[in-house]
């Protein structure tokens, strides 16, 4: 062992004893009113965005306006990845190399994997969730499908065929659980259903609402427990009244399981919908709406107010509100004033981010109005970091143009903004769909940085990460302390270290080894984050 080891091994072992007492993770689930240390918080600056070379596959670039870390997790087009597994393997990597969906988490529930579409010929894979290395090919049932909100390794798939529900452990690709359904699902919520966040409950329809039913994944007591299989009544009530089936878009079940929301897409705005969910029996019935509740003017009256209907949000995403007692709400894009009042029942103006309230359709400012970006699509995954949805914003111009921005969700219009996501978002397949990791500390997008950028590409559409938390945080803690240098010094003078692995994170300047430059670095940041 070198001297230089040798030395820091001596330090680490004089100061654990303390470093337990001094310093302690940001516990998970995070404080709603936890703020990320560092970010950019300014509401109201329009920031210019400058012209930025495409990062390097696995080498972190800093943000130049907003100096978190900016990672390309996928290879160049046509360049091999291989895996570990097991079953080991190898491919390339395609043309669109990104996450699924702003809905989708990527994230497992320990954040350890990260789940990718590929269409190169190594097909779907899962990379490790820190170091962003390829670590297993997708198992072969795999249809539409999410990760388990709280068992890692877990995926919750509706087969292809849809007529088979399954739990399926992706690091073996065994069947865990299983259920037949009693019609042919149009996947999870036709490609946008997520289960409720204990990740006890589905909903699941056809492609035109004209079956739909909850399944309870996880009977707890004094129902009997898996293997039981409770499956509730289909219903047929989810069609669009008066419609073709053309018009459902999806179906979700809400964060709590109490309720299920239904999204039909008619022009120029999206309709919503609210059914209960009954406890007992799994019956999905319509949730009466209070008659003086604010709706949009293409569904405004009593008699729709009575039959679920609410006010209307694009490419919206679910959650609970830790600021009001845990209640469900819908949180999404704001639509134009011709469709919809842009002011609330208390009179409050409202922005682009709009959170409704399920029970009742109480509307709630998030972002405040005013030269504001239209946003695009938001996201609610971050399952640890309760109150907050992450946005990502159309280039305009305004405030947040081309950025990906986090928003608290207690009415202040208090913003985070993270990073420009340097996307035309010209084709779907280069929409930014930024999520948040669980702890809500990193966010994945995908872009063509074609838009104020070089090295991009109109057919090359790949995934990014943008990280908030301190270079030097080996543990994930959320700071930079004992037990990082206690990894750190496992991986002293270690050489051959590549992308992106980079010798487990260690090789913190990617140099290729893990040396003084990196302890430098690691020094330079002592206790960031706290």
């Amino acid at each position: 062992m070198s001297l230089n080891r040798i030395a820091i091994c001596l330090v680490i072992l004089v100061s654990l004893n303390i470093s337990s007492k001094m310093y302690a993770d940001q516990t998970l689930p995070l404080d709603p009113n936890y703020t990320i240390p560092g970010v950019v918080t300014d509401q109201f600056t329009v920031f210019t965005i400058p012209t930025v070379a495409k990062p390097a596959y696995g080498i972190p670039m800093i943000d130049p306006v907003f100096g978190t870390s900016v990672t390309r997790i996928v290879g160049n087009s046509g360049t091999t990845v291989s895996w570990a597994g097991p079953p080991s393997g190898s491919g390339t990597w395609g043309l669109n190399a990104h996450h699924h969906y702003s809905k989708d988490q990527p994230w497992n529930a320990d954040g350890t994997l990260i789940a990718m579409e590929n269409d190169g010929n190594a097909g779907n894979l899962y990379l490790d969730g820190h170091t962003y290395k390829p670590r297993y090919k997708v198992y072969s049932t795999k249809g539409d499908d999410r990760w388990h909100p709280t068992l890692p390794n877990v995926r919750i798939n509706v087969r292809s065929s849809g007529t088979v529900l399954e739990w399926v452990d992706v690091t073996t690709g065994t069947q865990l659980r299983t259920w037949t359904l009693p019609f042919s699902a149009d996947g999870l919520g036709s490609g946008e259903g997520n289960p409720s966040f204990d990740g006890r409950f589905v909903v699941l329809s056809t492609s035109t609402g004209s079956s739909s039913c909850v399944v309870d994944m996880d009977p707890q007591p004094p129902l009997a427990p898996y293997p039981y299989k409770r499956i509730g009544p289909v219903y047929a009530g989810a069609y669009y009244p008066g419609g073709d089936g053309s018009e459902f878009d999806w179906i979700s079940v809400s964060a709590s399981g109490k309720y299920c929301v239904v999204a039909y897409d008619k022009p120029n705005v999206n309709h919503l919908r609210v059914f209960d969910v009954n406890s007992s029996t799994l019956a999905i019935s319509p949730r009466p709406m209070p008659v003086d509740s604010l709706e949009c003017y293409c569904h405004s009256g009593d008699a729709n107010a009575t039959q679920g209907w609410i006010y209307h949000l694009a490419h919206a995403d679910m959650t609970l509100d830790p600021f009001d007692s845990n209640e469900d709400i819908l949180v999404g894009q704001a639509r134009s004033s011709t469709y919809c009042p842009l002011t609330n029942k208390e009179g409050v103006a409202l922005g682009q981010v709009i959170t409704v309230r399920l029970k009742d359709n109480k509307v709630i400012r998030g972002t405040t109005p005013g030269n504001e970006s239209t946003v695009h699509h938001v996201s609610t995954r971050s399952y640890d970091r309760p109150g907050w949805a992450y946005a990502s914003y159309y280039t305009s111009g305004k405030r947040y143009s081309g950025e990906v921005v986090g928003v608290k969700l207690d009415g202040s219009g208090y913003t985070e903004r993270y990073v420009h996501h340097h996307s035309t978002e010209s084709t779907y397949e280069v929409e930014v769909h930024a999520v948040p990791s669980p702890d809500g500390r990193r966010v994945i997008f995908a872009s063509d940085w074609m838009k104020y950028g070089t090295g991009g590409s109109s057919t090359n559409f790949q995934g990014y990460v943008v990280d908030t938390t301190p270079v030097g945080d080996l543990t994930h803690s959320g700071w930079v302390d004992m037990r990082d240098l206690a990894k750190f010094a496992n991986d002293w003078l270690s050489t051959g270290c590549i992308t992106p692995d980079w010798c487990g994170g260690t090789d913190l300047n990617s140099s290729g080894t893990v040396d003084n430059v990196d302890l430098a670095i690691m020094a330079q940041n002592w206790l960031a984050g706290n």
